[in-house]
Order: C-alpha cells, then sequence, then structure tokens
C-alpha cells in the first residue's frame, strides 16, 4: 500500500459478464437424446448486477476465483469499473460524468470539497443510518472501536443526512516516526537511540563529521526530509517544543496550528543551527520522496521521518523498503526508530495522520431510490472486508491449490501462484475493490505479518506517537477557502527560517502575516468546529 492506496476512481468501461441465466429448455426445442414431452420454460431470472472498480486491469479477472466467490456469497452478478490510478484523471472523469448525468453506483475518496459538492448538488444518494446498521454490522462495529460511539458524526450533514460512508485508515494516527542508522551510531560511538534533542544534535554532529559511511570522505548528513507538506518538514524537531505544524490539534480546548504557535519559533531556531552547522541535507526543499528514498537508501544521510514499516522486514508489515532496499549495499545495515526527541519540557511527537484521511465512499443518487441494490453494496463492503472466508478466498484463493497454511499459521502461496502472473490468471490477489479499504489490522494480522516477527511489528507500530488535524473529515469552507495560500505561505517561510535567509526574529511578523492572510479566520472555524464536537 502507499502510505494508503488511493482509490478514487471514474467510469471508463464496462466489462459485461456472460449470458443471464436462464432455464434449461425451451418450448420449442427437445433434448437430442431423449423424446420427453415438452415443458414450460422457466422464466428468466436476471440477477441484480454491482460494479467493482478495476485500476489494474492487467493483474484482474473478472471471471477468475475472487470475483467468482463474491457472486457465489452475494447471489449477484458483477462487472468492473475500468480506471486509472492517476488522482487527477480520476477526478476529471468522475466530474464528467457527474455533470452528463452518467453517475456511477458508488465511488470514493475525492477531495472533500468535492464530496461536500456532490451532496449539495443532489449527485451523492443519502445513506440511511438504519439500512447502514443492518447491512454493514461489521463495518459498524469497527468503525465504533476506532471512532467511539456514533462514529457517523464526522460524516453527518447539519440536516442529519448521511452521505458518505467514512473510510478509515487506522494506521495514519500512528505511522510517523523518526528512524536513526543503528549501525552509524555504533560506529560514531553512540550506545543508544538519541532521547533528548541535545542527543539527536550531538547524533546529527557526528553522522556529518564521523565518516559514519567508512569511505573516508565527507559526504553525509545527519538528517533529511521534504518540503512536500508543512508536515513534512522536519516534524520531530517541531514536536520536541510541543507543536505540530500543519495540523489544527485541541490543547485543552483550544484549537491551535502548529505552525504560528511559540514552540514553532524555537523549534525552526533549532533546525537553522543545524543547517548553517552543516548537519541537514541542503537539498531538503526541493526533494521530492522519490530522490529522498535514494538518499537514505544510498547512505547519504543518516535520519529521517518516514512510516515505521519501511524500517522493517517487508515479512514483518508490508513494505520494508528501506530496511530491504538498503541492506542490498549495506548487508549489516540496521535502524533504531524514535517516537521524536524530548525537548526542554518533556514534550516529544511527531504531526501525524487523521483516520479519516478521505471522504469515504459516496453512493450515486440514482440508489437512493433502489434501497434494495444500496443494501447489497453494502452487505459487498462488508463481507469482502470482515468474512474471513471470503476474504482469504480473495486474497490467496484456494486452499490446497493457491495456497496453504503453515504451522505458524501464516498463509503462504503454492507455486506456481507464488508468482504474481499465476495469481493474476487465477484471479486473486490485492486487486479487487469492492471496496478493498475497510482495513481492520487486527483481523488482517494473519495475512500481512509473519508470526515470529509480530513482536517486530508491534515494537515499531508503539513509535508512532504524536497528534493529528482534528478537522480533516469536517466541512470547513473557510479552510478551505484559505488553505492553499497558507500552506504555500507557511512553506516558504520555515525554509526560509531554517536557511537563514529570513531571521528568525521575524517570527512574530510572520504570524502576523499568516494570520491577516485568512488563519484568523480558519482558527475560529476550527474552534466553532470543536466546540460543536465536545458538546
Amino acid at each position: 500500500m502507499v502510505k494508503r492506496m488511493k482509490v478514487v476512481s471514474s467510469l471508463l468501461s464496462i466489462i459485461l459478464l456472460g449470458s443471464i441465466v436462464t432455464a434449461c429448455g425451451d418450448s420449442n426445442n427437445k433434448s437430442a437424446s431423449e423424446e420427453k414431452p415438452e415443458t414450460p420454460a422457466k422464466a428468466a431470472e436476471e440477477k441484480m448486477k454491482l460494479m467493482v472498480w478495476n485500476f489494474d486491469a492487467d493483474k484482474t479477472n473478472v471471471d477468475g476465483f475472487a470475483m467468482n466467490a463474491i457472486r457465489e456469497k452475494l447471489g449477484v452478478d458483477l462487472a468492473f469499473y475500468n480506471s486509472t490510478n492517476d488522482p487527477a484523471a480520476i477526478r476529471e472523469k468522475l466530474l464528467l460524468q457527474i455533470a452528463s448525468g452518467d453517475i456511477p453506483d458508488w465511488w470514493k475518496e475525492v477531495p472533500f470539497a468535492d464530496a461536500d459538492k456532490f451532496a449539495d448538488q443532489g449527485a451523492a444518494a443519502e445513506i440511511p443510518l438504519d439500512l447502514l446498521e443492518k447491512n454493514a454490522p461489521n463495518y459498524m462495529k469497527w468503525m465504533e472501536k476506532n471512532l467511539g460511539p456514533d462514529p457517523m458524526r464526522y460524516v453527518r450533514r447539519p440536516d442529519g443526512k448521511i452521505y458518505s460512508l467514512p473510510v478509515l485508515w487506522t494506521l495514519a494516527s500512528s505511522s510517523e516516526v523518526l528512524g536513526y542508522r543503528k549501525d552509524w551510531l555504533s560506529k560514531v560511538g553512540i550506545a543508544k537511540t538519541p532521547e533528548t534533542i541535545d542527543e539527536m544534535g550531538e547524533a546529527l554532529t557526528k553522522f556529518r563529521n564521523d565518516d559514519p559511511d567508512g569511505n573516508g570522505k565527507k559526504d553525509t548528513y545527519g538528517m533529511t526530509a521534504t518540503s512536500a507538506t508543512i508536515a513534512a518538514i522536519f516534524s520531530p524537531v517541531f514536536g520536541a517544543y510541543g507543536v505540530y505544524p500543519g495540523a489544527t490539534v485541541d490543547i485543552d480546548g483550544k484549537a491551535v496550528r502548529g505552525e504560528v504557535e511559540p514552540g514553532a519559533k524555537e523549534a525552526l531556531a533549532t533546525l537553522n543551527k543545524w543547517f548553517e552547522s552543516g548537519l541537514i541535507d541542503p537539498e531538503f526543499f526541493v526533494n521530492k520522496d522519490t530522490n529522498l528514498d535514494d538518499k537514505v537508501i544510498s547512505s547519504k544521510v543518516g535520519a529521517v521521518s518516514r512510516s515505521w514499516w519501511e524500517f522493517i522486514q517487508p515479512e514483518a508489515f508490508f513494505s520494508g523498503k528501506y530496511y530491504v532496499k538498503l541492506r542490498e549495499s549495506v548487508p549489516a545495515a540496521e535502524w533504531a526508530l524514535s517516537s521524536g526527541p524530548k525537548g526542554p519540557d518533556g514534550s516529544f511527537g511527531i504531526t501525524e495522520g487523521n483516520p479519516m484521511l478521505g471522504t469515504g465512499i459516496q453512493f450515486g443518487i440514482q440508489l437512493e431510490k433502489d434501497q434494495e441494490k444500496m443494501a447489497k453494496y453494502l452487505q459487498m463492503f462488508d463481507a469482502t472486508s470482515f468474512d474471513l472466508d471470503l476474504f482469504t478466498k480473495i486474497k490467496y484463493g484456494e486452499e490446497g491449490v493457491t495456497y496453504e497454511k503453515n504451522s505458524e499459521g501464516s498463509y503462504v502461496y503454492l507455486p506456481p501462484y507464488d508468482k504474481e502472473e499465476e495469481q493474476a490468471k487465477f484471479g486473486i490477489g490485492p486487486y479487487y475493490h469492492a471496496p478493498a479499504s475497510f482495513n481492520d489490522y487486527d483481523f488482517q494480522a494473519p495475512f500481512m505479518t509473519r508470526k515470529d516477527l509480530m513482536p517486530v511489528k508491534e515494537k515499531a507500530a508503539g513509535k508512532g506517537i504524536g497528534k493529528y488535524d482534528f478537522m480533516m473529515p469536517l466541512e470547513k469552507p473557510v479552510y478551505t477557502e484559505f488553505k492553499d495560500a497558507l500552506d504555500q505561505m507557511t512553506i516558504k517561510n520555515f525554509i526560509d527560517f531554517i536557511t537563514g535567509k529570513r531571521p528568525i526574529s521575524e517570527f512574530d511578523a510572520f504570524v502576523t502575516e499568516w494570520k491577516k492572510a485568512g488563519g484568523e479566520q480558519v482558527l475560529a472555524e476550527a474552534q466553532a468546529k470543536l466546540d460543536e464536537l465536545s458538546k
């Protein structure tokens, strides 16, 4: 998964399945081998057709094992909405479809402003709560487990109606950690993972000056980052001063933005000192994800903030990008994970993600008058996400044929189905979006983590500590209006403060500029929402 899989899609074509099931005979025909009286034809019974999103046409099979398992479970016909993985193209196509009245049965994770617009303009159907509770009970239990009682409060409109099914990415709120090259720490004489901001500074200094890669050159840096978002700019350092830039957080009942809090000034002063000392990658502000990864994997930097699963074995959980790629060139490479350094008053943490990162699933307005079909979709979403037998069939196929469970209880593909191309032919794998986004990681643990590596996963996951933007899933027209301008203003000024282009003494002037540019209204809107949620 990407940090998270992006699956909002557009209707490009519908792959029709085989002919509708009909009676075995016809009143005008006789069996070729028997002379029996003609019998009346049975009335053909047309099955309800549901649509499944397809972003990987070369890896999916409309008549394969997974799709047939769903058909059998629900007693429906199925076809694909074929689409692309390009978010911009997806959105453009969906907007055209809705404008033309050719509205898909369902879609998901469009921008929040679009989801609100679809509800306001009559493109999205209301989702009755009683229909949801009756037909997706496991989904509702999962939502309540993660969001508490009345989880729909985050998507309920002012008129009390619900137009979206929240899609949670429960890992988001604890995904970001600070990783240090543990082998570098040992090489430069540091016996433990840095715990304080001063100890972090000491480690970064040695990473820069003490030749941790052993090549005899001063060509390594302490830490790198990107400036793609506010939160990506050295968030652990800000956490040491008790602030979370890029997020609206609740501090004792007050809605605040970390980028304009006093703690941000202290964090920027520390970062400026480190930058002037050459400890920070001088190209951090032009880094994209790809070249940031290259710098980490090629041993150019010794510390970086990323998702915890990038630093551990892929058999422990999902990706393991930094673990695997780095060891190809440095077999002894190891990572030590941290929740961020503690600051002068003991504060620490990293800006995390709101579990409700997207708008969730919406149904086309036509389903508002077809409650039976909406109910069947809800049953499909529930079963494909939480029914162990069906989930196993979709991902792994048929026991004894395509997979087996080993002595540890892990699921293992059998040859030749350990090859992706053979899985695609059989019609199984992670590419069937029905909806493929209600990810209960406790439920899915046997499918994602080798049993003996569960402690590795749990230890790494436990390092993700911080705060996230509580406003993310809420209707926020004021924030939507000012967001882009405020974000760009903040990113530019943070870069200037860190690199010394703008002196730290002008931080208070930046705060004033930010508030005049719409920040004051944004904070007022956030406070009103927080007060409403607290009632």
